[in-house]
């Protein structure tokens, strides 16, 4: 009997298994470009053998000056705070229209003329827009919150983890948006890098602020996620990790969404290389405390001012980690509302040596309440 191979008897059924091998290998390379075109290689892993003091310039901004009360002061009708000035680089030229580009070409000038090891950048600190934590908070009280209420997903119709904008929140974000596109025109620097907290509120604000603005081809918003730092991972205390973030622990709107969901929900997000799945440093029973998020900030602005050439940056994040921020730079205390914007004007000088951590402290905020407490805001 004459023998007929397989290939012979089915040249059809092998083209077709051929076939969806190749889709499938084909799709399984897709999946894997796609996630690597939303994940920033990590270019700064290397050991670094300093760290940068900073210092506030003043004179620049309002909000910087002493004077300048922060519970009356609103940034959207103050072109953000620019003061009206003259410059030395530019003398003759004071047409307030023009502020913004005789303060860039100044600010660029000082940068060219300085040593190696100092350097001046100029941050935007966006607070979110209000949140459904933030409303949480308002209708329980604050002592009730921090207590009780902080610790749960949700209550009486409101979900606060990982808590997404509000109506209100989303208006607030748009009014920076607007002011950003009434400025462009007039010379304000489009930021060269727009780093964002892995929250959903913060991410949907910056969205808010930036997309759709007529922005310099090399200057579109792209934003970064901004949680796992350049620099060497610490053997202690992986709280300090995490850098642009709000307190870490204890309170689930503080607990960040998998990397699944941020990729599915913001796909024009990059994700630093080493950014998890799940959230790694956030647990129950610890809040970062304050001396640990200060360091964690100043960690922050050392990653970025070791791995950042720009000059004019923007950073979406929340209250605490601004107010750690302010502190780490030496700038007042100015408290934000939600959907605030803080423009700081920063020295920074590089010096030998790591950043001094500070020792680890007891969990941050009061014990626990093992009910509802009974106190609830009028």
């Amino acid at each position: 009997m004459k023998h007929i191979s397989v290939n012979n008897r089915h040249p059809r059924l092998l083209s077709i298994t051929t076939s969806c091998i190749s889709l499938f290998i084909l799709l399984v390379l897709l999946f894997w470009f796609h996630n690597m075109q939303n994940t920033i290689e990590d270019e700064g892993a290397s050991h670094l053998d300093f760290h940068f003091t900073y210092s506030t310039v003043e004179g620049y901004f309002l909000q910087s000056e002493k004077d300048t009360d922060p519970t009356r002061f609103d940034f959207k009708k103050e072109n953000f705070g620019l003061i009206p000035r003259t410059y030395d680089s530019d003398p003759d030229h004071a047409d307030p229209k023009e502020q913004w580009r005789h303060f860039e070409h100044h600010v660029r000038q000082l940068n060219q003329k300085t040593d190696e090891d100092t350097h001046y950048k100029v941050l935007f600190l966006g607070r979110h827009g209000q949140g459904w934590h933030n409303v949480a908070e308002s209708k329980y009280g604050t002592s009730a919150w921090d207590c009780y209420w902080s610790m749960l997903d949700g209550a009486d119709g409101l979900i606060w983890a990982d808590a997404n904008l509000t109506a209100v929140g989303e208006a607030q974000a748009t009014e920076v948006h607007q002011l950003w596109d009434s400025l462009l025109p007039n010379g304000i620097p489009a930021p060269e890098s727009y780093y964002v907290s892995p929250l959903t509120r913060a991410l949907k604000t910056a969205d808010l602020s930036f997309q759709n603005l007529d922005l310099p081809k090399d200057r579109l918003y792209e934003p970064v996620v901004k949680e796992v730092s350049s620099l060497p991972q610490l053997e202690t205390q992986a709280h300090d990790k995490q850098l642009l973030r709000e307190a870490i622990g204890v309170h689930t709107c503080d607990r960040r969404n998998t990397a699944t969901y941020i990729r599915n929900a913001f796909p024009h997000a990059q994700l630093e290389a080493g950014f998890s799945e799940t959230d790694p440093l956030w647990t129950a029973d610890y809040r970062e405390p304050e001396l640990a998020r200060r360091y964690r900030l100043a960690q922050l602005l050392d990653d970025i001012f070791a791995h950042d050439d720009g000059v004019f940056l923007s950073l979406t994040s929340h209250s605490g980690a601004i107010t750690e921020t302010l502190e780490a730079i030496g700038h007042r205390a100015f408290a934000l509302e939600t959907g605030g914007v803080i423009p700081v004007f920063i020295k920074a000088k590089k010096v030998a040596g790591e950043r001094e951590q500070p020792p680890k402290e007891p969990s941050a905020g009061p014990p626990p309440c093992p009910s509802p407490p009974a106190e609830l805001s009028n």
